[in-house]
């Protein structure tokens, strides 16, 4: 039954990879800027990255899920490179007086 579950989970995960990747692609070369469409794709592949993540965890393969964890960070970097990404946190120049 696990295994019937992994493969539905890691096959979807698989799909939305895969077709959100053209988005990131679009955000490194630039193209469709300012197309909502290209912010979907990007969380089309987040959301196949993490699929495949809970698959590989739910068979207690952590140790294949671990580095796929990395693949979440092309996805960070394009919407950074989009402009619709801020990261919050302490401004640097209110602690350093500037």
């Amino acid at each position: 039954m696990s295994d019937l579950v992994f493969a539905f989970v890691s096959g979807g995960g698989l799909l939305a990879l895969s077709i959100g990747a053209f988005g990131v692609l679009d955000a490194y070369n630039k193209r469709g800027v300012g197309e909502k469409r290209v912010d979907w794709l990007i969380g089309l592949y987040t959301l196949g990255v993490v699929m495949n993540i809970v698959a590989y965890v739910m068979l207690d393969r952590w140790y294949i899920a671990a580095p796929l964890a990395l693949m979440l960070l092309p996805a960070e970097r394009a919407l950074e490179k989009r402009g619709t990404f801020k990261r919050r946190g302490a401004k640097v120049d209110a602690i350093t007086g500037r």
